[in-house]
Parts: C-alpha cells; structure tokens; sequence
C-alpha cells in the first residue's frame, strides 16, 4: 500500500507541476483527482505524516483551480485541507509544517478576502500569517519571514482600506518594510519587486488618507525602484523563459499603480 500511495502522490504532484505552467484546466482537475486517490490509501490512523502531505498538496491543486476559476468553492475546500494537515503536522513535532499549512491558509483566506468581499477571511488570514512567523525566525528561515512578511503586509493593507484604519496600514507598511530587510533573495528580481510593490502600495493607500505628499513621494519612488528591478532578467536561460512573462505581467501592474500615486500628487500640488 505504502508503494502505491508513493507512486499515487508523486503523480499527483508532477500532474500539479504542470498544470502550475499550463493553462490546460485538465491538468489540475487530475491533479486534484490524483491527490484525493492518494488521501484514501493513507489513512491518518495508520500514515498521519503521509496523509498530511495528500491533504496539503490537495489544498495546493484545489487553490490553484479556485484562484484560477473564480470557484470560492474550491478555495474554502483548500483551507479546510490546510487546515487539516496542520492537525497532523503538530506545532510541536514538525514546527515548519506547521508555519508553512498557516501561510496556505492564510493566501487562500487572502483570495478571499480580497477578491470576493470575504472580509472575516482578512482578519483570520492575517491571524494564521502571525501565527507562522512565530516559528520562523530571522536566522534560520529568513527566506519564509520575507515571504510571509509580504503576505502579512498585503492582507494587512487590503484589509486597513477595506475599514479606513490608519493603525492597520502603519501596521502593513511595518511588515514591508520587514519585509524587504529579511529578504535573502538578491538574485531573485521578481520577487524583490512583487516585495517593493507590496511596500509601495501601503505607503499610497497611507498617503490617500494622510495628509502631505511624504508617503506618496515615498511610494512613487518604491515603484520606480521595482520597475527597475524587472527591467533587468537574469539568470539560465530556462529560467528567463518563465521569468519574462511573469515579469512583463507585473511589470503593468506596478506601472499603473504608479500612475495612480503620481494622480495623488499632482491634486495635491
């Protein structure tokens, strides 16, 4: 049984591996398919280790088929697996499990929140990014602090505007800024910016409700500052060929927040 399950689950993730990079809609309903087959042949009473890496790579197929559909069925479905699979995965015995289930949930409860007026998923979301940091420390995994640091930070600022709380983006700008100082990834240029977007978004949301142009001027050049960081690939040329889409993707993305900051000014000259 122990051999099917093995060869269950790595189908099952070389099916989600792919469907990551394809738009095929095919590829993820199997993938999900592939990890509910490989749930049933290891029982949590026999195989708790096992069942939880079925229930945490069913709750990233069914993340990505929901992000990607608009299905909020199937995004509440991969909260419930992460969810689970931080029952088996104790705080105590494999503590990075542990932190890594909290961040899932909490980008899931995000797309929630965020996407589909699901404010209570906000605040829980920002509640299991708090929670992971705890075990994650700036030494030992300073690249998850800075990738939950930004997740924080982004929950944290939609939900500041979605309740006009000044004390909740000071707390989002906080955990950008965080952010950026814990991050290791120097060679990684997408992520870098996606982190100084995040960073710029929350100094613009501060600086529509505050008054002055500091936050905005800050904010206008965070996203100068990213844009110069994805004009600039590098890396194997396998690596390009999936950076460059992302990147171009992105790259509009802060173009046009940063005309928006530059709008706010201009009204306040």
């Amino acid at each position: 049984m122990t051999d099917t399950w093995e060869s269950t689950i790595a189908r099952a993730e070389a099916l989600r591996e792919d469907a990551a990079e394809s738009s095929d809609p095919t590829l993820l309903i199997a993938a999900v398919e592939a990890c509910r087959t490989a749930r049933t042949l290891a029982p949590r009473e026999t195989a708790p280790r096992d069942w939880a890496r079925s229930e945490a790579l069913l709750g990233t197929a069914l993340a990505l088929l929901g992000e990607r559909s608009g299905d909020t069925v199937s995004l509440r479905e991969a909260d419930a697996c992460y969810a689970a699979a931080a029952s088996a995965y104790t705080r105590e015995n494999a503590p990075l499990d542990w932190a890594r289930m909290q961040r899932n949930r909490g980008t899931v409860l995000t797309l929630l929140g965020e996407h589909y007026g699901e404010d209570p998923a906000l605040g829980l979301a920002v509640t299991c990014y708090r929670a992971a940091l705890e075990e994650y420390g700036a030494d030992t995994a300073r690249e998850d602090r800075a990738l939950t640091e930004t997740s924080l930070g982004h929950a944290l600022r939609v939900l500041g505007e979605r309740t006009n709380n000044v004390a909740t983006l000071l707390d989002a700008l906080a955990c950008c800024r965080a952010s950026l100082a814990h991050d290791p990834r120097h060679d990684a240029p997408l992520d870098r910016a996606m982190a100084q977007s995040n960073l710029a978004n929350a100094l613009a949301a501060l600086g529509a409700c505050e008054p002055g142009r500091a936050r905005l001027d800050e904010a206008v050049a965070v996203y100068r500052a990213a844009l110069d960081g994805l004009a600039q690939p590098r890396g194997d040329p396998n690596s390009l060929a999936k950076w460059v889409p992302a990147a171009t993707a992105y790259r509009a993305a802060v173009r046009f927040n940063l005309m928006l900051a530059l709008q706010r000014l201009q009204e306040r000259s």
